[in-house]
């Protein structure tokens, strides 16, 4: 497996993006998934750096491996306006030299829409997926509450619905998991549109609210209830070595909510590579 650092996890941090480059170096990750919010600072505050910056990376063996940004797919935006936005978004995703694009589904649950929503949609997202496609962009979406993809078979039908084959799935775990589905059900019926996981962890269902956008991205929110991959209640060790074993040509993001995202991003690399380690053993014991 690949794995991504998420410069969300330092949204509230006084550090440098070069800094988070040499941690993610010196740590042993191989790529970094970059905030929408940080991609366009850098592309203000320092654009004519950031060729320089990204041929540093690639010859270090690192890459920006997605952008993760927002778009108003639903509501009443004129599509014109979409498109523009849209366009924008994607050529922050090609200055950084990444061909995925993270979105969320809209702002409104599955259950809220109608034949004719579902309809009106899907229709905008194939289109914002032909316009990524045209500049080599996949568009990514991502399993997440709150969305028209908060489900296994409402994220199945978006991508069915949708029908391009530019749309590509950011599964994360946590959020299939908490609901009401089998995490590894999931990955298997959506392992043909999958690029990309989020990794992170709860202490127990009860505080899965945790993680609503309202609470999450604020500095002042609870953090109560986030806990490391192995301490929560979904089985994460189940879910990473059926990765591990799968081989699967995707890679996986760190995200951590929490405090001390240097000290617990290290373990949690730390933990998920020593998983690797002892599958190796046991497949080199079983086959010697």
């Amino acid at each position: 497996m690949r794995y991504n650092l998420c410069t969300i996890s330092f949204r509230h941090e006084l550090v440098s993006f070069q800094e988070l480059l040499h941690f993610a170096l010196d740590t042993g990750f191989n790529g970094v998934e970059l905030w929408g919010v940080h991609a366009k600072g850098l592309l203000r505050q320092r654009g004519k750096e950031l060729g320089g910056m990204l041929d540093e990376m690639s010859s270090c063996g690192l890459e920006i491996n997605m952008l993760s940004d927002y778009i108003p797919l639903m509501g009443d935006l004129p599509m014109e306006v979409l498109l523009k936005e849209w366009q924008e978004t994607v050529q922050a995703a090609k200055a950084f030299h990444t061909n995925k694009l993270r979105i969320f589904a809209g702002n409104l649950s599955s259950e809220c829409l109608d034949e004719e929503e579902w309809s009106r949609y899907t229709g905008r997202l194939n289109t914002l997926c032909a316009l990524a496609e045209r500049e080599e962009v996949y568009t990514v979406v991502e399993t997440h509450p709150g969305t028209a993809a908060d489900g296994l078979d409402s994220t199945l039908r978006l991508l069915r619905q949708t029908d391009h084959p530019a749309l590509k799935l950011n599964l994360d775990f946590l959020h299939i998991w908490e609901s009401g589905a089998d995490p590894l059900v999931a990955y298997e019926r959506l392992k043909p549109w999958i690029v990309n996981f989020h990794l992170k962890n709860v202490e127990s269902l009860q505080w899965r609210e945790v993680f609503s956008p309202d609470n999450i991205y604020s500095p002042s929110g609870s953090r109560r209830g986030i806990v490391r991959l192995a301490d929560g209640e979904m089985d994460c060790q189940a879910i990473m070595k059926r990765l591990i074993l799968d081989h699967l040509e995707a890679s996986a993001s760190l995200e951590w909510f929490g405090a001390m995202p240097f000290e617990i991003l290290k373990s949690e690399l730390g933990w998920l590579k020593g998983l690797e380690a002892e599958l190796k053993l046991e497949k080199a014991e079983a086959t010697g």
